[in-house]
């Protein structure tokens, strides 16, 4: 009786799986989608130009903080915005660690930065209402970030 038992326990078990295992049903995904973890570049969002780089050393206190205090800080972000402020004293930790979606650059891939897919136009223009920043404006940032996004 009790061979009979664990007999009819295995040839059950053994029917469940084979039959699940030629199920082919709509929810099984036979072939995993695996991103590409091989390339050796970030692809650009679309209908954007690749940024140049400069091969000196961008100042955050010399060279990109003035930009968000002509072009950015006069019109929206200001200690009113409730996002991002970037006046002088406090911009560089409002875009590192401060502010609401921050950090708003990726030094690891430059071209993925918020701060720079703003600036860029790819999402909301920035400064949004007003003129695009000037290309040799946005590829400062953009190098800035490039360069490791310091506080110089």
């Amino acid at each position: 009786m009790k061979n009979l038992l664990i007999t009819s326990i295995l040839t059950t078990l053994v029917g469940i799986f084979i039959s699940c295992e030629k199920d082919k049903g709509p929810y099984i995904i036979e072939k995993p989608i695996v991103e590409d973890t091989t390339s050796t570049t970030t692809p650009l969002p679309p209908a954007m130009d690749t940024p140049t780089v400069y091969t000196y050393t961008i100042s955050y206190g010399t060279d990109i903080s003035p930009i968000f205090q002509q072009n950015c800080v006069q019109a929206c972000h200001n200690q009113n915005h409730p996002k991002l402020d970037l006046r002088p004293p406090v911009s560089y930790d409002q875009l590192l660690t401060d502010g609401t979606s921050t950090p708003y650059v990726n030094t690891t891939t430059p071209i993925q930065s918020l701060l720079h897919l703003h600036l860029a136009g790819v999402y909301t223009l920035m400064p949004e209402g007003g003129p695009a920043l000037s290309q040799g404006k946005i590829d400062s940032v953009y190098t800035w970030i490039s360069q490791g996004a310091l506080n110089n």
